[in-house]
């Protein structure tokens, strides 16, 4: 059993929200609260330490390839620490380790900062009390935050801190978002316990892209599943093109969709690059089309493991759906996990490890994705912002059990 605790963030004005509890536990008092927020400032500093530690990995890697260029002529290094200097001594002062040791510090400031916003006077005292509550009972707390409009969502709520502690990374706070906006369908039931959760997982790199770790991030995963208590099946299919990745979700009854390869933000939901089947050249398949087969094939869990799955671009924002994530929560899928922004080859890969070891052992898809978040912390250091790159987005009424649990079984 779990705890709810749901908040959401609507515009009112031009810098003026409503924050307001939506849903709560009994004995926890309902609360409101209208607030003004330095939107634009936090915007700004975020987009400087989301995209910071891999700017520090491109520059440190001389055999960065022209499809994966970042631009940095934009980027304010004067709000992350002292610029790269040209003195050859580095045992008296390392640039970039500076950098990053004082992004990490800076992430930290911003997500205590985003706490405090939300959580001020009277929706404090609700949490506080929600939290006094689960800990009684010995139970986790759901935390979703449903925000409303732009340019809110563009924020990093995966930061969010209370005093030193990151809240998505906790066991006993599961940190999820979801869409007020969206009509979510029916609340997806789980598996029964001797129903085997089918996984398809999808790897795609044209000839004319940039070569990934994929057949890796393949072998992790199936050497993970051995060791499921659960019955889970992965059928694997490389190189798709659009015909063939049809007729595999149509054929499967598959309840997890994984994607791993290229994938950009933009219009139409944005787009993942599957493989021409005559050329082996790139072919473009729209994030809409995508979150269509998915929803009208049951796909109950949508992993997009690729780059920038979750980015919102302000100019194609008010559009419609700019990115996966968002195009496949309007088609009613009840849990998907994008990137909010670009993700290195390793933390792809123990992004993936860890995840679907959590998965396997029955654990819900949102505590399952804290544990995953706090193995990179542990992998790849706290100074490193990987962890808070992955955006999971939860149906509200969905307790993220994909297989039924023994109290489901006798409720």
């Amino acid at each position: 059993m779990t705890q709810e605790f749901h908040i959401s963030v609507t515009p009112v004005g031009d810098r003026d929200y409503l924050v307001r509890t939506e849903r709560v536990e009994p004995g926890v008092p309902l609360a409101e609260e209208q607030v003004t927020w330095p939107v634009g400032r936090w915007l700004h500093q975020a987009r400087s330490l989301m995209q910071d530690p891999l700017i520090q990995m491109l520059q440190l890697d001389d055999a960065t390839s022209p499809d994966d260029h970042l631009d940095f002529s934009d980027h304010p290094f004067t709000d992350l620490g002292d610029p790269l200097d040209s003195r050859s001594d580095r045992g008296e002062r390392d640039p970039l380790a500076n950098r990053a040791s004082r992004s990490a510090q800076d992430l930290v400031s911003l997500g205590k900062e985003l706490f405090s916003a939300l959580f001020c006077d009277s929706l404090r005292d609700s949490w506080m009390m929600a939290q006094a509550i689960a800990q009684h009972r010995q139970e986790p707390l759901r935390l979703r935050l449903g925000i409303k409009g732009e340019p809110l969502n563009r924020l990093p709520w995966e930061v969010l801190h209370d005093l030193d502690q990151p809240l998505a990374t906790g066991t006993n706070i599961l940190f999820s978002r979801y869409r007020p906006s969206s009509l979510y369908g029916p609340r997806p039931t789980a598996l029964a316990a001797h129903e085997p959760l089918r996984i398809l997982m999808v790897i795609a790199t044209p000839i004319d892209q940039t070569e990934l770790a994929l057949r890796q991030e393949t072998r992790e995963l199936l050497a993970e599943l051995q060791h499921s208590t659960t019955t889970m099946q992965i059928s694997l299919l490389e190189h798709p093109d659009r015909h063939t990745l049809t007729q595999a979700l149509e054929h499967g009854n598959y309840q997890i969709f994984h994607y791993a390869g290229h994938s950009i933000s933009g219009q139409y939901g944005g787009a993942v690059s599957l493989v021409n089947e005559k050329t082996g050249l790139t072919e473009m398949l729209s994030g809409e089309d995508l979150a269509g087969l998915l929803a009208n094939n049951g796909i109950r869990l949508a992993v997009f493991n690729s780059c920038r799955g979750a980015h919102r671009d302000p100019e194609t924002a008010v559009s419609g759906a700019s990115n996966l994530a968002e195009a496949s929560i309007d088609r009613r899928i009840p849990a998907v996990l994008a990137m909010a922004e670009r993700i290195p080859d390793d933390v792809a890969l123990s992004l993936t490890r860890l995840f679907y070891r959590n998965l396997s052992q029955g654990v819900a898809i949102d505590l399952s994705l804290s544990r995953a978040r706090q193995g990179l912390i542990s992998s790849f250091g706290s100074r490193q912002l990987y962890w808070a790159l992955p955006v999971f987005y939860l149906h509200p009424e969905f307790d993220g059990h994909l297989i039924a649990t023994p109290h489901d079984a006798t409720s």
